[in-house]
């Protein structure tokens, strides 16, 4: 059974970190996903088709729960170290350009980071979490979870130690990204802002300037039932 704190944890910056760059990820691949392979195969299978090892983690269909709330969900209960989230995407990010057919969308993000916290929780925490306790907050068999697991470390070519200068470079780029996207959404809602209230006083002066045009055109040589008289 699971246990957890009786209140939430305040989510740490790595998380928001990867569920923001994860979801930009895949908000821009759902557009390809039409022309994503989801044949399950295996990159260390024997196969003449081509391979692609993202379909292993491909959902029967999208999971309902948004991605920063499953985030949350297995911070809360498995208490990781916030670093595990910056190098779950250090590993999704390498796996992806080692073997660039593969294609991160709605459908394989949640296992796919999953299996990445998984793994780095291994590589980083002195005590971490078996594989049973992720599956169950991570709302999968445990069997199914060890073949997400194995299956990443094959993508990755076993190489998950990940240096200093690599884990600091992804965060500053990372964050960079947030704050970029951050003021840009700022700026854009401002520019709405303005907008409507253009567009609102200029619906304004437009009436003003018919009730001058109509009141000059009541002093004017045209019959009034010709006039838009607003008065």
């Amino acid at each position: 059974m699971e246990s957890g704190p009786t209140t939430p944890k305040s989510p740490p910056p790595e998380l928001l970190l990867l569920s923001h760059a994860l979801e930009r990820l895949v908000a821009r691949n759902n557009q390809l996903s039409s022309h994503y392979l989801t044949k399950p195969t295996s990159v260390h299978a024997e196969s003449d088709e081509k391979q692609c090892g993202l379909s292993v983690f491909m959902a029967a269909r999208t999971p309902t729960i948004a991605l920063k709330r499953y985030l949350e969900r297995i911070h809360r209960f498995a208490d990781l170290d916030p670093t595990c989230f910056i190098i779950a995407f250090v590993y999704i990010d390498q796996a992806v350009h080692i073997h660039p057919d593969l294609i991160v969308v709605s459908m394989n993000v949640h296992r796919l980071t999953l299996a990445s916290l998984l793994v780095a929780s291994k590589v980083l925490d002195d005590m971490h979490h078996n594989n049973a306790f992720f599956s169950r907050i991570g709302g999968i068999s445990n069997s199914e979870l060890n073949k997400l697991e194995l299956e990443l470390l094959f993508l990755l070519n076993f190489r998950v130690c990940v240096s200093s200068s690599v884990f600091q470079r992804y965060y500053s780029h990372m964050e960079m990204e947030m704050l970029r996207n951050c003021v840009n959404e700022k700026i854009l809602n401002s520019f709405t802002e303005d907008t409507v209230k253009e567009e609102h006083e200029a619906g304004k002066n437009g009436l003003n300037q018919v009730r001058l045009t109509n009141g000059s055109r009541r002093h004017s040589m045209s019959p009034a039932r010709h006039s838009f008289d607003v008065y």
